[in-house]
């Protein structure tokens, strides 16, 4: 959307997925406005027009029956009020529920004759501020979801617990014969509310991975003063460019690069890594990490909103909010399940009045379908395992862009690896250097040319060949180089004292120069697993240049994991094949595809996956190898700490290590696995807990308590993510 801004709001009074809906409608009935809304965060991520205020998105919401603020400026206090409000509420239900709830059982006993039950006024005493004051935010959110023309939860327990309600206040204000009702709204309701204030705390529970990310930074600082000394202050007077000292067993309170000291700083907050980094001079240090023994002075580059730490923070919250491409299905029953619902409960009192003579019975069970049919679970089914899964995958450092990355990766059939810098350490260096028999090059000579060429180029293979000069030639001084030009996936040319100077990669095109030498020397070098260059000279090969990369320690435990997960691993890269075959022989890897110019990663990458449409996952460095990650089903971008361009990759390691690719993908499985066991259970509970309220084997009250209880079961369900993943594990 062109010159869109994104908002994330908070909301309160959702009380089911179809009231998550009625809050989206409600946001895009304005122009130009997307939202999505999740009912188990209670957060909606709105992007609107420049011209739309966040006040504009407030007050539609507010329109709907719901309350909202803008999480960036005070949703604590907005969320405090709303649950404080919602717990009165609960205790006044409770209070006024106790009495008719005491006398249930002994009634069921027959241990209470005619005069020992509640009198039928104390009854209405009871049950009319609970219907009139505790019941209204349902017939609020009734009301503004039928204006919306849509339906929720709000419908269903509102028409409920009111037809009982109404149906006793005549019989008992007319004097009718016949049983009153009100105990059955006045527990339903009370019901209803404990569910959903047991709900909210597993919620809360649920979704506990923010909360610990975001408590991690101190709220005070050692900032420099003008006396040259450090004052605690708080950190809302602490800028970028000011100076501050973190003392030893501090944590980090902001993003800074250190300018004095030295330390271990412990970074598993963020990375998930156990390890100590050691930091000196010209490091970086980030908010919420744990310094060790030394002491630190930093240059403050970030506090606050603008650290890492909070863009994890708010990149971990929107990915919790988001929805995965299963729950198009929970939308599209609850689209239409709450109107069934009703016209079941209609039939059921027709049917209870007009075939069996038995309007009281019709009623009840009327009433037992409206608040068992509560489509709570369902709307939690899906949101609440992402929440879990995202959640748990950001404490192993694997951050989630989103929910479809997440069942995207679950289903993938195959992992294609790049090999410089993924299944490699990335740190290139120069092994070998052969120079012509034919021309009058010497080992200098070819170096020193090589470096002017590559002078520009941040290639892995232009460092190590600039970090080779350096260490062997000091004192080189570059001689002027025009006409640079680079060549994607070939090399570098030049003009140098008149004449074409290349570095490129090793082709056949070579093979017959200097009768064969050239061919047998490479030959040789990419038997050792060596990449292979060619220095040139207007297109002649005049020198051989060779690079050794290690393998990272954990590539071969990776492979291992995937397969034991049932996935082909796959390596595609720009090196010679020879050189690639050995590295795959080495790691177990049986699919190579070498010599892909980085133009052509991206179309072996949809070719693999015309092949396998269960979907590919593409691991690579993030920037190098954007285009093959944004093809892929999934691309995982190997972070190397934090400084990491995640915009084409929809998974982040921020560990480095390469065992996180199948962690991530246990996890994605494991989410996936419990949203499927939350579907059912809730499809399975209506399913069955319908027609037995119809046939009155469920009264109101159980069917309440049921109800409540379904939702609870579905979050503790999702709440077992948290369990020892992959990590931990051999197998899978």
């Amino acid at each position: 959307m062109g010159n869109a801004n994104e908002h994330l709001l908070k909301l309160s009074g959702l009380r089911c997925t179809n009231c998550a809906n009625t809050a989206r409608k409600a946001l895009e009935r304005i122009p130009g406005v997307h939202a999505e809304v999740n009912f188990a965060t209670e957060e909606a991520v709105v992007q609107a027009p420049a011209s739309v205020t966040v006040d504009a998105l407030i007050q539609s919401i507010e329109a709907a029956g719901y309350g909202a603020t803008q999480i960036d400026d005070a949703p604590e206090s907005a969320v405090t009020v709303a649950d404080s409000m919602a717990r009165l509420r609960f205790w006044v239900a409770a209070l006024c529920a106790l009495p008719m709830i005491l006398q249930m059982p002994l009634d069921m006993l027959g241990m209470l004759d005619s005069h020992g039950h509640l009198s039928n006024s104390w009854q209405f005493v009871l049950a009319t501020p609970v219907q009139l004051w505790v019941a209204w935010p349902f017939y609020r959110g009734a009301w503004h979801a039928l204006k919306l023309g849509t339906s929720n939860m709000d419908v269903l327990v509102s028409l409920g617990t009111l037809s009982a309600y109404l149906y006793s206040t005549a019989l008992w204000w007319f004097g009718l014969p016949g049983d009153v009702y009100f105990e059955a709204s006045v527990v339903v309701i009370t019901l209803v509310m404990a569910g959903k204030t047991l709900e909210h705390r597993a919620k809360q529970s649920s979704a506990s991975a923010i909360t610990r990310l975001m408590h991690l930074a101190p709220k005070t600082a050692w900032k420099a003063i003008d006396s040259g000394q450090f004052a605690s202050v708080p950190l809302t007077d602490v800028r970028p460019g000011d100076k501050v000292r973190v003392m030893s067993g501090e944590s980090v309170p902001v993003d800074g690069v250190v300018i004095d000291g030295r330390s271990a700083v412990s970074e598993a907050m963020l990375t998930g890594e156990p390890a100590p980094v050691e930091k000196q001079v010209d490091d970086k240090v980030y908010a919420g990490t744990l310094n060790g023994d030394g002491q630190l002075v930093c240059r403050v580059t970030g506090v606050g909103r603008t650290t890492v730490l909070a863009g994890i923070a708010r990149l971990v919250a929107k990915a919790q909010g988001s929805r995965a491409p299963v729950q198009a299905l929970v939308d599209r029953v609850s689209a239409w399940f709450v109107p069934v619902v009703v016209l079941l409960a209609l039939l059921t009192l027709l049917y209870g009045g007009w075939l069996l003579g038995d309007w009281q019975t019709g009623l009840v069970r009327a009433v037992a379908v409206l608040v068992i049919s509560c489509p709570c679970a369902l709307g939690l089914a899906t949101p609440t395992a992402i929440m879990v899964g995202i959640g748990e995958a950001a404490r192993q450092g694997i951050l989630v862009r989103d929910a479809d990355a997440l069942q995207r990766a679950a289903s993938a059939a195959a992992v294609v690896f790049d090999k410089t810098g993924t299944l490699t350490q990335g740190q290139v260096r120069l092994t070998d250097l052969l120079t012509s028999q034919v021309e009058a090059m010497d080992r200098t000579t070819a170096l020193g040319l090589a470096a002017s060429l590559e002078g520009g180029s941040s290639h892995p293979i232009a460092h190590a060949i600039r970090v080779a000069t350096q260490n062997e030639l000091p004192d080189f001084v570059p001689p002027a180089v025009s006409d640079f030009r680079t060549e994607p996936g070939v090399g570098v040319l030049a003009t140098m004292d008149g004449q074409v100077y290349g570095v490129v990669r090793w082709s056949d095109q070579f093979a017959q120069a200097d009768e064969g030498f050239w061919y047998k020397a490479a030959r040789q070098l990419m038997a050792e697993a060596k990449s292979v260059s060619v220095l040139t000279r207007n297109g002649m090969p005049v020198a051989l240049l060779a690079f050794a990369d290690t393998l990272r320690p954990d590539a071969a435990e990776a492979i291992r994991l995937l397969g034991d997960l049932g996935l082909k691993p796959v390596m595609l890269t720009g090196d010679q094949p020879e050189a690639a075959r050995v590295v795959a022989g080495q790691l177990g890897i049986s699919e190579v595809h070498a010599g892909v110019m980085p133009a052509g990663k991206a179309g072996q990458v949809r070719e693999l996956m015309g092949a396998l449409p269960a979907g590919v996952i593409m691991v690579g460095d993030g920037i190098n190898d954007a285009p093959a990650l944004a093809a892929a089903s999934v691309g995982v971008a190997m972070g190397g700490g934090v400084d990491i361009a995640m915009e084409s990759a929809g998974i982040v390691l921020m560990h480095n290590r390469l065992t996180g690719v199948p962690e991530a993908v246990h996890l994605s499985r494991r989410t996936l696995s419990k949203i499927r066991q939350n579907l059912f259970l809730a499809f399975v509970y209506n399913v069955l807990a319908i027609p037995l309220a119809m046939v009155g084997a469920l009264n109101p009250m159980v069917a309440g308590a049921a109800m409540a209880c379904s939702s609870i079961s579905v979050v503790g369900n999702s709440l077992l993510l948290r369990r020892p993943s992959l990590r931990t594990h051999d197998k899978s």
